[in-house]
Formats: C-alpha cells, sequence, structure tokens
C-alpha cells in the first residue's frame, strides 16, 4: 500500500473525479486514511498551471522544521498512482517527492507527495479564484487551519507562522504565564501521560489525555528558541525535548504545533490522572 500526502485541488474530491471521468479512469483508488501534517515544507503558490490558468499550489522547504502544510493522508493503488502522476505532470511538471508526515493519530507515516519540478519557491503566480477555493474549503472542511493558504495567495510568506502548546508553568494563571510568547488562541487535549514532578509537570508518550493551551505565533523561530533555553533542552542531557504534534482543540480544529516532553527521569513521580497540571 501506498500512501500519497495531498495538499492542492485533491483536497477536493469533486475535481479529483472530474479529471479522471474526462479520462474514463475510476477515482477510487484515492482514498482518504486520515488528517496530516508536512512539517519542515510550507506552501505556496509558486507553480504556474495552464490548465488552472494561473498560479497551481508547491511547496517550499524551510531551514527550521518548526512549521509546515497541512493536507490529507490518501492510500492509493497502483493505477491510482499511474493516475496521479499523470495529473501532476511527472516528472516534467511536478515530479515525485519521497516524505514523511505526521497524522492525526501522532504516527510518523512514509509517503510520496509532488513538488514542482519548473518552479522554486521564489516563483509566485497568482491562484484564480475557483482554484484557491478547493484548497481552502477542503482544509475547512476538513477542520484544519487555513491562515498559511491564505498567505500564500496573497504572496507573504508563511514559513514563520505556527503553533505553540503548553501543558504547565506557561499556562495561564501558572508561574511562568509571563514568559509564554504567542497569542492564546483556545483549549485542547493531546495525547500523553503527565507526571508531577514537584515544581513542574512532565509530558511522556502514553495514551493518556493532557490538557493543554493552544497559542498561535507569527514569529516561531524566535519563540522557539526562548521555549528551549526554558526547556533545558541545550542541556546534556536534555532536559526537554521540542516535537511538533497533533492538538485536539476544544473549538474542533485540528492543529499541529511544537510541544516539549520531558526526557529526564520520572521514577517515582505521579503520574496525574486527569491530565490536568494546576
Amino acid at each position: 500500500m501506498t500512501f500519497y500526502f495531498g495538499y492542492g485541488s485533491n483536497l477536493d474530491f469533486q475535481d479529483w473525479s472530474d479529471w479522471c471521468a474526462k479520462r474514463d479512469a475510476a477515482p477510487h483508488g484515492l482514498v482518504e486514511h486520515q488528517r496530516a501534517f508536512l512539517p519542515g515544507y510550507n506552501i505556496s503558490y509558486s507553480h504556474y498551471s495552464v490548465s488552472r490558468e494561473g498560479g497551481a499550489a508547491n511547496l517550499y522547504d524551510n531551514t527550521h522544521g518548526l512549521c509546515g502544510t497541512y493536507g490529507v493522508l490518501f492510500t492509493v493503488d497502483e493505477d491510482c498512482l499511474k493516475l496521479l502522476d499523470k495529473k501532476e505532470g511527472h516528472p516534467r511538471h511536478y515530479r515525485r517527492m519521497d516524505v514523511v508526515v505526521i497524522a492525526e493519530s501522532g504516527e510518523y507515516i512514509e509517503a510520496i507527495t509532488y513538488i514542482s519540478s519548473k518552479y522554486d519557491g521564489d516563483s509566485y503566480f497568482l491562484p484564480k479564484d475557483d482554484y484557491h477555493r478547493l484548497i481552502h474549503t477542503g482544509l475547512l472542511d476538513r477542520h484544519m487551519p487555513t491562515t498559511a493558504i491564505d498567505l500564500a495567495r496573497q504572496d507573504i510568506d508563511n514559513s514563520n507562522i505556527g503553533f505553540i502548546i503548553a501543558y504547565g508553568t506557561l499556562k495561564k494563571g501558572q508561574l511562568r504565564e509571563g514568559l509564554m510568547p504567542g497569542d492564546f488562541v483556545c483549549n485542547g487535549y493531546i495525547k500523553g501521560d503527565l507526571y508531577d514532578l514537584g515544581p513542574y509537570p512532565g509530558l511522556v508518550d502514553g495514551n493518556g489525555r493532557v490538557f493543554c493551551e493552544v497559542y498561535s505565533t507569527e514569529n516561531l523561530v524566535e519563540d522557539a528558541r526562548l521555549l528551549d533555553r526554558i526547556e533545558g533542552t541545550d542541556l546534556n542531557p536534555p532536559l526537554y525535548q521540542r516535537r511538533i504534534i497533533p492538538v485536539e482543540c476544544d473549538d474542533g480544529k485540528l492543529r499541529y504545533g511544537i510541544c516539549y516532553f520531558y526526557n529526564g527521569d520520572f521514577e517515582g513521580a505521579t503520574k496525574i490522572a486527569n491530565g490536568i497540571w494546576t
């Protein structure tokens, strides 16, 4: 089985079906699996499409790997993969690329996606309204953020925006609230187990649900550097380790943000059964 990460017009199944119908092909080899996030690559309108008569979605890599692109993970059969290659103009217009995405389950999954063979991320072509709407609506219908694609439409860099997850002393009303960067968006839950370490809590891998707060930032790189210092990621060994994880938000959206997992010894620490640090 092959996984395909879709971030453009294939978020709209009707658009995909219409394309297949014009070629007497069956569209049902493209099966939606999970919502997903591709870290390290941002979305732009940096490919010109003759058939779309304007800009088409493309990916460009960032150097910090702190944010990425929202999309959908599909399973595809062999016939469907050939159709995707044809639709994307592989390898002349878009080429296949191996990537690792973070599924909404939190799993890291190897997949293929497509990136322009003709244009880099510095190009810009204004997309047609109906094409942009396919992507915008596809994300909106799946309750994922549309900020990045909307900024891309305005030719505004989106490689320094993202979300930060707080579950301990950086939350509102806690000891280090004043150090928390970004703007509060909503509350949410993340997967894991939370332990009481005395003056602060520690999040570790687990099957529980941990209450958190979600913050947005337009200065993700600098904010991450600040938080890295606060969380001791530069210690030897590091006290906490930074990851990008999915968060189930109380406004119904799926977001991905940077979060800090405890890397020390928690033997003898008390597990917080309800997942809420107070």
